[in-house]
């Protein structure tokens, strides 16, 4: 792998899908949450983390964006299906009134919505083994 040393897995579809689809912060928070659970291993299980305690103010500094556009950010994932917030007893919190007031939130990603479609399904008109920035179109030589 290049010789890197610490790595974060990022899933294909976040580039492949949802990087033409998802606004500038909306991005920035789901790497957020990529970060700081497939970037870590578990020192329990020792594997890579699924879920992660994120604070609003870590979200803040690392993304770079208000209080009030992380929590906007935060349930437009919610909403697209993306991430998934519990609390330490793994229920889930999907309304922000349900998550006001709790003092620990965990995050995660939503793999089933990130990882279930193939290239064809994001890009049927492409075909089989096409690359989406490839063309075959053969170009004019200009003559001086």
């Amino acid at each position: 792998m290049l010789g890197y040393k610490q790595t974060t897995h990022v899933p294909n579809e976040v580039f492949d899908k949802w990087l033409a689809i998802l606004t500038e912060s909306e991005i920035k928070i789901l790497l957020v949450i990529i970060r700081q659970t497939y970037g870590w291993i578990d020192r329990y299980t020792g594997r890579r983390k699924l879920r992660d305690r994120i604070t609003r103010t870590q979200f803040m500094k690392k993304a770079g964006l208000s209080a009030r556009i992380v929590s906007k950010t935060l349930n437009s994932l919610l909403k697209r299906g993306l991430i998934y917030i519990s609390d330490e007893n793994h229920k889930l919190l999907v309304d922000p009134s349900e998550r006001k007031g709790k003092y620990i939130l965990l995050y995660s990603i939503n793999p089933g919505n990130l990882m279930t479609e193939t290239r064809e399904q994001c890009y049927p008109r492409l075909g089989n083994g096409s690359a989406y920035n490839k063309t075959n179109i053969k170009l004019k030589e200009t003559k001086y």
